[in-house]
């Protein structure tokens, strides 16, 4: 009697301390609470009826998030530094004269030319009556400075008339050789054998020492220039593999580096590196644009996956997921924790932070993982 008197005094203690909420808003949270309970058992039970008839019935598929998939791929792994360059001949040269009327031009553009010859004749009669009046001063000084040569050989004469007399000859002979200079500096020669590029003057205008009047080319040594951002300084080398081809044309070749500057450009931050063009290149121009990949990184043995396959979480730290295949074309995502060593056009070579824990050949979630959860159920697309 007692027992049944404690158990039915405890609701109406409770019931005093507590209360019931009989307010409205007590009475719709009470039917929330309800709600809740109801719905999380219908859903329980909603699921173990669709895992069962996924089991037995083919017709039907559960609503999974669908990705595609890829493979680690262990093997080789090679970085390039993608620069632009420009052709440059060994030899090409600017011609200018010291100033003159053009007076006669002896070669058209496309001929070739050798060493020395006369490409562009300038009015310099003026020059040409100065070495004249020098030539007449030289004779003088060289035939008075003879004849006391031997005046002094014969120990007559003092040896400041002999001495007097060489320097007047010594100086008429280099005046004569200073006009001759000036007069072949007047008139274009070519300064190497090679091709007539252009001729920008024509018969009858004005030279000038600031405007070139002719341009020789020879194209059988060419080599590209290229500027390398000297973030890559320590990683490019003399002698590095490279890789070239020309947008404009059909033209592919491979080569090595010739030279990597030693100087760094305050206006761009790069330093230059040249390639040598093969010969036997026919289209080959001064300033062709051309497209060089320069190996910088090389690697035997390397874990290569898509770059978009390897995701990064707010503390940046680098990561993948594995495919664990379970039915069908259904499997169970599992994060693996990487780092990421280097990239090249799409795709990242990696090392697990966790050795062992890939070694090549697993399947990884690659288009739609930032979809993806570790643990997480996908449908992996044919």
């Amino acid at each position: 009697m007692k027992r049944i008197l404690l158990f039915t005094l405890v609701p109406v203690i409770l019931a005093a301390c507590g209360g019931t909420d009989n307010s409205d808003i007590g009475q719709k949270r009470a039917e929330l609470e309800r709600l809740k309970s109801h719905y999380k058992a219908t859903a329980d039970s909603i699921k173990v009826i669709e895992e069962w008839l996924v089991e037995h019935d083919s017709t039907m598929r559960r609503n999974l998030p669908v990705v595609s998939s890829d493979t680690v791929v262990a093997g080789a792994f090679t970085h390039y530094v993608d620069v632009h360059g420009n052709v440059r001949a060994d030899k090409a040269a600017a011609l200018y004269s010291n100033g003159g009327r053009v007076r006669r031009i002896l070669v058209q553009p496309g001929d070739a030319v050798r060493r020395g010859d006369l490409i562009i004749s300038i009015d310099n009669d003026m020059a040409a009556e100065q070495i004249q009046q020098a030539e007449a001063a030289y004779e003088l000084a060289k035939t008075a400075f003879e004849k006391q040569e031997r005046l002094w050989k014969q120990k007559i004469g003092s040896e400041m008339q002999y001495l007097q007399a060489k320097s007047q000859k010594e100086q008429a002979e280099a005046g004569l050789a200073t006009l001759r200079e000036q007069q072949r500096l007047t008139n274009i020669t070519a300064p190497f054998d090679g091709t007539v590029d252009d001729i920008m003057v024509r018969v009858g205008d004005m030279t000038s020492p600031l405007q070139p009047a002719a341009r020789v080319v020879d194209l059988s040594g060419v080599q590209l220039e290229a500027d390398v951002p000297e973030s890559y300084l320590a990683t490019i080398r003399n002698g590095a593999p490279v890789k070239v081809s020309f947008p404009s044309l059909d033209v592919h070749f491979d080569a090595t580096l010739a030279h990597v500057g030693k100087f760094i450009d305050p206006s761009n931050r790069t330093f230059k590196v040249t390639v040598r063009v093969p010969q036997g290149e026919p289209s080959m121009r001064p300033n062709l644009l051309s497209d060089i990949s320069i190996q910088d990184h090389h690697s035997d043995s390397a874990l290569v996956v898509p770059g978009r396959a390897v995701l990064q979480d707010v503390k940046g730290n680098n990561y993948i997921f594995t495919l664990e295949p379970t039915r069908g074309n259904e499997a169970v995502c599992h994060k693996v924790m990487v780092d990421r060593l280097s990239g090249y056009k799409g795709r990242v070579s990696i090392a697990p932070v966790t050795p062992g824990a890939l070694k090549g050949g697993e399947r990884i979630v690659d288009e739609g993982a930032k979809n993806v959860t570790d643990g997480l159920t996908v449908r992996v697309a044919n």
